[in-house]
């Protein structure tokens, strides 16, 4: 059947002919319903013995309508033309094919692998339906604009196991000893004609990787038979030759999927996602390596065998590569024909022997641990906790930037159900299945209110305010709390009970499976310890993780405590330690962020897997200046654009020059290194320069010299020639600090000597120091102070969250009006007659000019980052005077939830 231009089938007006393959034709259309573009597939030159092409047309059809998933192509409708022809209606896909593409040459690293986690995220799909693709190929990979895959193309699909209520798939050319696939992507078993399952797909995976990376076949031959062959008996070309900087861990994953024994590849499509996605993070500093050296290749394509061909067909011209280089074969010494019997006969020995002890038990193959991915939406999963079975998982996540809520989830289907309670995050399910959830946390402090909530959905009963985070007891009685008490943070159990108080900070707790010891997190001299609280004061066993605790759970058994931390830029792993002895080991380390929720009775690990990232963005005025004439002023503002300043995973934004086009910030994570680095960078330079090592904190009006930490050290760092220069002033500082118009002195928030925490000013030349301001100044660890033009004053967040403006020279202090709780000063503008400010935790993020005189405010800018998905904060926001330039950072965590089984 073929279609004509503006011709109708059913309600769908034929527009164009986009492709034209050996199964049928694909048509764009318009859904004259919906009023939407759309695909239409039918079946062409249709003779008399056609029944097994339009079988297989119709079993596309109903496989494709079982599968729903971002990644599979999704279908709309089928129907039958007037003659009785099936045609199948789907999604219209604006792109290319992953053939066209690789005919251009290969993919970038971190492209192939984002492509390739699609793959198996939506083979996962398919597979759980029971269903195996059986001919997947670059041809069957479409690449959309938009940088997501489909899967096309399910013509020779297989149902692997029976579904009582589902569609029943024709058999027809399935059955053993048939080969159905297209050469150079068919898996061993394929090609022996034996029967096959899902980890045949994973196979033709790893084809495709391989050839996404090197530019080349992973298995090519002169001709059809050769490269069969080489399928069965051969291994393809080692990736280091190819590209030499792929990482060992990458290579062995692609080679685990070309296992020619199925048992040895990985054993399902979500396995091999959760480690794509790990290694994910291995591909930025490959983009910047070399480039793919494309190895030899065969003359020509390998022919298709029995199989459908792609679905659209372009115009692109074939790249045929050049064929393997001979190498000269080096002369072979005979072989004494007693040797070569003698190595047969220790062989067969051998293989006999080990039958023998894989039969009684003494292989000595540790099994892989398993990762079961539970949520599949962009987004942040902030907590997480089995239900009493083990089954049932409860989990919050922020997605799509949207606030936390919290859903229900089981292990054995990927739908999530929501609680219905908006803001909200779980702390803890009790054995009768009550959950304890916090509500409306607030995100600079850390607090929320704790409520009581049936499993099943309902109205949440509160129970008490100031809560950071509970537990409840094994008998599901009463709960275990860390609340905040005035300055101070207090464990209680049962609630009113306070077992232990103290001014650190205090994160986490858990109650042991006996019921008799909490497991906290404490922060004391710059590490997070874990302690337990049995009778009396807590007792600490383990100590560490400088850079952060973020996760604690008990073993089964109560004797040992899972922690989730990292003592260095790399992201956290995952570590046991001994309650008795206090020993730790490593568990697992990957990639990404590990964070621990829980353990289940049987010893599976509930945990997310994700990455963290500080995007830098940057407006700086268009123009060069040479004039402050107004009229050029209002077209650069016009026409100022934000562009991407990130250089490396956590680009912290430490300062801003007056003129909006210089930017001091830091990388303090796994790309600054161990000790962080300090950048500048200038508008228009196409990468930044690096400074030294250290956490950069203020870039001096005449741009000669960065304030930083190097540890605890006060430091100068010049930003041309000459040498940092520690600055030996008394006193704990930290980082965020703004300079005085006379490039000499500085003002930063920090305890000297016996005091409390103040504003104080320096003296870079002198080295000396002075409080500017008394006790009670708020920091939270950043920058929350603003120096009027002139120096004179100081507008800088008290600990009640309001406003003050202080003196340099110690004059008295002055409330300003119209500034709400919670607001930080960013900017004083050039007038001196008015104050930007803005709440940091809240998105998207809303700066307010305020007026001194009287307090009247107005909207100056709203920050809403594009792509709002795992965006927590948008802090800080920095502003020139003028206001005709500014910077901020939007932090972002992506994270997905899995159960992990196997961890020892």
């Amino acid at each position: 059947m073929s279609l004509q231009s503006g011709s109708n089938l059913g309600p769908y007006q034929v527009q164009s002919l986009l492709g034209e393959g050996g199964m049928g034709a694909v048509y764009r259309a318009r859904d004259t319903r919906l009023g939407r573009d759309v695909a239409i597939k039918v079946i062409t030159n249709v003779t008399p013995g056609d029944r097994d092409r339009i079988s297989r047309f119709e079993q596309e059809a109903r496989t494709a309508g079982m599968l729903n998933h971002p990644n599979l192509l999704t279908i709309f409708d089928v129907g039958l033309d007037q003659q009785g022809y099936p045609y199948i209606v789907s999604e219209m896909l604006e792109g290319e094919t992953l053939s066209s593409r690789l005919e251009r040459g290969p993919l970038a690293p971190r492209r192939a692998m984002d492509a390739a986690l699609q793959m198996a995220e939506g083979l996962a799909a398919a597979h759980e339906k029971g269903i195996v693709h059986r001919d997947l190929k670059p041809d069957n990979v479409f690449l959309t604009r938009d940088g997501r895959l489909k899967i096309l193309d399910f013509g020779i699909a297989k149902l692997t196991r029976a579904d009582g209520d589902g569609p029943s798939i024709s058999p027809t050319a399935t059955e053993p000893g048939i080969v159905l696939g297209t050469v150079g992507y068919m898996s061993p078993e394929q090609i022996r004609g034996e029967v096959i399952d899902h980890r045949s797909d994973i196979f033709a995976l790893g084809t495709i990787l391989y050839e996404m990376l090197a530019g080349a076949r992973a298995f090519q031959g002169n001709g059809s038979i050769e490269t069969l062959s080489a399928i069965l008996r051969e291994e393809p070309r080692e990736l280091a030759d190819v590209l030499p900087s792929v990482p060992p861990p990458l290579e062995k994953l692609v080679r685990r999927c070309l296992e020619k024994d199925r048992d040895l590849r990985f054993q399902s499509a979500r396995d091999l996602a959760f480690h794509l996605q790990t290694l994910s993070t291995l591909a930025q500093p490959l983009s910047r390596g070399g480039s793919a050296q494309p190895p030899p290749l065969s003359p020509s394509q390998a022919p298709t065998v029995r199989t459908a061909q792609p679905a659209v067909k372009t115009d692109a011209p074939t790249v045929r590569r050049a064929p393997p280089t001979p190498q000269r074969a080096k002369a072979k010494k005979r072989v004494s024909p007693l040797l070569l019997v003698f190595f047969y006969l220790a062989s067969v020995a051998g293989a006999a022997y080990a039958a023998w002890a894989w039969n009684n038990g003494n292989s000595s193959e540790v099994a892989e641990p398993q990762f079961d991915r539970i949520t599949f939406r962009r987004g942040d999963v902030r907590s997480a906790r089995f239900s009493p079975d083990g089954e049932t998982i409860v989990y919050s996540a922020a997605w799509d930037g949207q606030p936390a809520e919290t859903f229900i989830a089981t292990r054995h289907a990927p739908e999530s159900r929501p609680l219905g309670v908006s803001d909200s995050e779980i702390l803890a399910v009790s054995r009768s299945a009550e959950l304890a959830i916090l509500i409306g946390r607030d995100r600079l402090t850390g607090l929320g209110t704790l409520a009581r909530l049936p499993i099943a959905g309902g109205l949440p009963r509160e129970v008490a305010e100031d809560v950071i985070t509970a537990d409840w007891s094994p008998d599901g009685n009463s709960l275990a709390i860390i609340r905040q008490h005035g300055e101070n943070r207090r464990v209680e159990f049962p609630i009113g009970v306070v077992r232990y108080e103290s001014p650190r900070q205090l994160s986490a707790i858990r109650v042991s499976p006996d019921g008799r010891r909490l497991a906290i997190i404490e922060r004391s001299q710059g590490q997070f310890e874990i302690a337990i609280i049995a009778e009396g004061a807590p007792t600490t066993i383990a100590r560490g993780w400088e850079r952060g605790a973020t996760g604690l759970a008990w073993s089964p058994d109560g004797s040992e405590i899972w922690v989730s931390g990292t003592s260095t830029a790399a992201p956290p792993a995952l570590y046991a330690v001994d309650v008795e002895s206090g020993a730790s080991r490593l568990v697992t380390r990957l990639t990404g962020s590990i964070r621990v929720f829980d353990v289940s009775r049987h010893g599976e690990a509930l945990l997310s897997n994700g990455t963290w990232r500080a995007a830098l963005v940057w407006s700086s005025p268009s123009t060069t200046g040479g004039t402050d004439a107004p009229e050029t002023q209002a077209v650069a503002a016009e026409t100022e654009s934000e562009i991407e300043a990130s250089w490396f995973d956590w680009s912290m934004l430490a300062d801003l020059s007056s003129d909006g086009r210089t930017i001091l910030f830091s990388e303090t994570r796994e790309g600054g290194g161990v000790t962080s680095s300090v950048f500048l960078r200038r508008h228009g330079d196409a990468s930044p320069i690096r400074l030294g090592e250290g956490i950069g904190s203020a870039l001096s009006p005449d741009g000669k010299w960065a304030l930083a930490y190097r540890g605890a050290t006060l430091m100068l760092i010049p930003t041309g020639s000459g040498q940092p220069r520690e600055l030996k002033i008394a006193g704990a500082f930290d980082p965020g600090a703004v300079w005085l118009p006379d490039s000499r002195r500085a003002v930063l928030t920090g305890v000297v000597g016996d005091g409390g925490y103040r504003l104080h000013m320096i003296d870079t030349l002198d080295e000396t120091s002075s409080a500017i301001s008394s006790d009670g100044i708020w920091g939270g660890g950043a920058r929350a102070f603003a120096v009027s033009p002139d120096g004179s004053s100081v507008a800088a967040m008290t600990a009640d969250e309001t406003i003050k403006i202080y003196r340099t020279d110690g004059g008295e202090a002055r409330q300003i009006p119209g500034a709400l709780k919670g607001e930080i000063p960013i900017q004083w503008v050039a007038d001196g007659g008015a104050l930007l400010v803005y709440k940091p935790t809240e998105l998207p993020a809303q700066v307010f000019r305020v007026t001194l005189a009287d307090g009247s405010r107005e909207l100056w800018k709203e920050f809403r980052p594009l792509d709002p998905a795992g965006v927590y904060r948008i802090a800080p926001i920095l502003v020139t005077p003028d206001e005709r330039a500014y910077a901020y950072n939007a932090m972002r965590v992506m994270s997905d939830l899995y159960v992990a089984r196997g961890l020892r």
